[in-house]
């Protein structure tokens, strides 16, 4: 199933750099330059408070979970069948091998980390991209976060939706960062990839608006409000997974190339 997303990915890749072919590609961010009205963040604050306290103090989420094994590269396997993207680098990987079926983790959310599982012992963290449910469902962090706001009215369900739209933004941003910091990124590659994630940001934008528009045009009532932010929310989180999919593909540029 990933694999056939990967491959669609590819195809679009492969357009955007057509189009582009004939100018340098510039770095577009999806966290705006400029602010945003933000008058959902108090109700985001109030609904953080009132949530049961976190395994781990500090992160905006937090979960126990339990390693089962590591298998293969983005493959790193937790008890509950969810199986992660789980980075490191170098001697970090000592630590992993001496992880034993059954020992208790953190799977945790931050802002200034991103996503992570979290040794208890030592403290180590290691970057997480993504996770994916047994029938190949990509989830992440950020969903358990916005889960755990549990916002039912229409007005926490639209500061919630606000919120994540924040956060997916964030991501994004995060991940281009880190594939654009790889030393050794070709620069063919480089470009490439800065002119897809421009209008990858570019169709968040657009379609976001109009898909939400368009909601909020055709359904009446107050859950036209909900629906719409939902959906421009989620359509940065898709342009999230399939970025974080294509950096799962990236990893040699990390490496001095061979002679």
């Amino acid at each position: 199933m990933r694999s056939l997303r990967f491959s669609r990915w590819i195809i679009c890749w492969l357009l955007v750099v057509g189009l582009n072919a004939a100018e340098p590609a510039k770095v577009v961010w999806a966290t705006p330059d400029q602010p945003e009205w933000d008058g959902w963040v108090k109700d985001v604050v109030k609904l953080r408070a009132a949530r049961k306290p976190q395994p781990l103090a500090g992160c905006l989420y937090s979960e126990e979970v339990v390693w089962d094994s590591y298998h293969d590269v983005n493959q790193s396997c937790l008890a509950d069948g969810r199986i992660l993207s789980l980075e490191w680098k170098g001697k970090e990987w000592d630590i992993i091998a001496g992880w034993e079926k059954g020992q208790k983790l953190l799977l945790c959310y931050d802002e200034a980390n991103g996503a992570t599982l979290l040794e208890p012992a030592s403290k180590r963290r290691f970057p997480v991209s993504g996770a994916w449910e047994k029938g190949g469902v990509f989830i992440h962090p950020i969903d358990g976060y916005l889960g755990s706001l549990e916002a039912f009215s229409t007005y926490d369900m639209m500061s919630a939706s606000y919120e994540a739209r924040r956060l997916w933004r964030l991501e994004i941003d995060r991940m281009v960062k880190k594939v654009l910091g790889k030393k050794h990124l070709p620069a063919k590659v480089r470009q490439e990839f800065i002119a897809l994630t421009a209008a990858r940001v570019k169709y968040c934008e657009l379609q976001g608006s109009f898909g939400a528009s368009s909601i909020h045009a055709d359904i009446t009532g107050t859950a036209r409000g909900p629906l719409g932010l939902g959906y421009l929310s989620g359509i940065y989180r898709d342009a999230y997974r399939q970025l974080a999919e294509l950096a799962d593909h990236l990893p040699a540029y990390d490496e001095e190339p061979a002679k």
